[in-house]
């Protein structure tokens, strides 16, 4: 299947999603990306970037903690939203539940469903007389990932420990129940299930742990799917309409070794014999499920965006040629968004980058090499999108300011599963002063402070550090 013949789900091949995590962490602190980023109130000026590259379709974000008080929906929100796409013609993919839910509710209740199901209900309905239609409804993000994170580790909300498979099932029920109020409003909306796309192999020297990856493969990894599609424990009443449009977060640290005692977790990379190719992995995933099949999330980090388009380029085509029903490749974060562990710090991990003007707005900026290395890929894979004008640069309207949050110095720092722990001990008008701590074999991306200067001193330990090509 060729991109000329291949008709479009969304508009366009490439799309664009805005990072919209509202989870609230151990610390108390609400997440709100959307904010963080001046989304909210650069509304307008992201979705007019994004039609300039091509990019016809967006995942956008309703924040449930932030429009939901007690019960009682801010419709005015969800209709500035959904009136924009309309007047745009930019194709919204709506996502319900990013990791936050209002403060008054318990993920592991029954009212927590029924709720949820008020709210996708009531948010359904707007969307509707403001749309143009088709609508599409991602009811809960990321099961899977959420359900270990808040279920089973207890990095985020409800800080369940041990309870990732019950967790796992309640928000299954809930996204069941949300699909449902939502066909109560418009029958026709297709729901987009997103889910990790990741992979275990069994490390050097350890052929005994293969079993154990394989099963993680297989079945783990699928659980949510395999739930929400009615294939397991059909009795929470899913079905494969209720799947939908089988949405893949895929990251250069999807596929990794099974961590031991004596060996942390390592991640592959494209080049190791290990790593299996994408476009084999969607084969096997149109197998198991059926199409469609989208790239819900995936992107690179500073230096290894360019690469990382390239190849995610070049398994597309490898995987429309074997007739798979690829619908799309959702650019994510279109726009680059704070790390969750240090808002100060932008990972240039979007398709633009931020940076502060001389009012401190922050202004989107599209590298030449990013620009260089869509237009190529849309040029393989979407050629009626290919934008044909020089990009411009559209003034950017102000952000909200970040605040720095004070903690005791004294208190221990923890380090948190698969990431690293920030904290600021105390800050001064030309000083702050930050603890970071790593689990073993955990690190930083390559980012950028561009307006101010980073002094490390190691307390314990030891590890590597990149500053350029040194």
């Amino acid at each position: 299947m060729s991109p000329k013949n291949r008709e479009g789900r969304f508009g366009s091949f490439f799309t664009g999603g805005f990072e919209c995590s509202q989870h609230l962490t151990p610390e108390g602190v609400r997440h709100d990306l959307i904010g963080a980023t001046g989304h909210d109130e650069q509304l307008e000026t992201d979705y007019m970037l994004c039609k300039r590259l091509g990019l016809n379709a967006v995942r956008e974000a309703v924040r449930w903690p932030l429009v939901d008080k007690s019960g009682k929906i801010d419709r005015a929100e969800v209709r500035r939203l959904a009136k924009l796409g309309r007047e745009t013609e930019v194709t919204q993919l709506w996502d319900l539940m990013h990791y936050g839910y209002p403060d008054d509710l318990d993920p592991f209740s029954d009212r927590f469903t029924e709720r949820f199901a008020r709210y996708a209900g009531k948010v359904a309905e707007v969307i509707r007389d403001e749309a143009a239609g088709p609508l599409y409804f991602t009811p809960i993000n990321e099961i899977s990932y959420y359900a270990w994170a808040g279920g089973e580790v207890g990095y985020m909300a409800p800080f369940g420990l041990g309870r990732g498979g019950e967790l796992k099932r309640q928000l299954v029920r809930a996204a069941i129940a949300g699909a449902n109020a939502i066909w109560e409003v418009d029958s026709e909306a297709t729901m987009l299930s997103v889910d990790p796309l990741v992979r275990q192999v069994a490390p050097a020297g350890r052929p005994d742990l293969a079993e154990a990856a394989d099963f993680f493969n297989e079945h783990i990894v699928f659980e949510a799917f395999d739930l929400l599609a009615g294939r397991l424990e059909p009795e929470l009443g899913g079905s494969r309409r209720h799947l939908g449009v089988v949405g893949l977060n895929y990251y250069r640290c999807n596929q990794w070794t099974v961590p031991t005692p004596e060996a942390p977790q390592q991640f592959l990379d494209p080049g190791d014999e290990r790593w299996l190719p994408l476009h084999k992995q969607l084969d096997a995933l149109q197998k198991r499920y059926g199409g469609p099949l989208f790239l819900a999330e995936t992107g690179a980090s500073a230096r290894d965006r360019t690469a990382w388009l390239n190849l995610l380029t070049r398994e597309s085509k490898a995987a429309l040629a074997n007739g798979v029903d690829l619908q799309g490749v959702c650019l994510y974060p279109v726009v680059t968004s704070p790390d969750w562990e240090d808002p100060t710090a932008f990972f240039d991990g979007g398709v633009f980058d931020i940076e502060p003007d001389e009012s401190s707005c922050l202004k989107r900026v599209l590298k030449l090499d990013i620009e260089t290395a869509l237009r190529a890929a849309q040029l393989e894979l979407d050629p009626e999108n290919l934008p044909t004008k020089p990009f411009a640069h559209p003034n950017a309207l102000a952000p909200k300011a970040l605040s720095v949050r004070k903690v005791n110095p004294q208190r221990d720092v923890p380090t948190k599963p698969d990431n690293f722990t920030y904290r600021t001990l105390t800050a001064g008008e030309s000083l702050c002063l930050e603890t970071y701590t790593f689990a073993p074999g955990q690190g930083l991306p390559f980012h950028q402070h561009k307006e101010t200067e980073h002094v490390w001193t190691v307390l314990a330990g030891q590890g590597r550090a990149e500053v350029g090509a040194e």
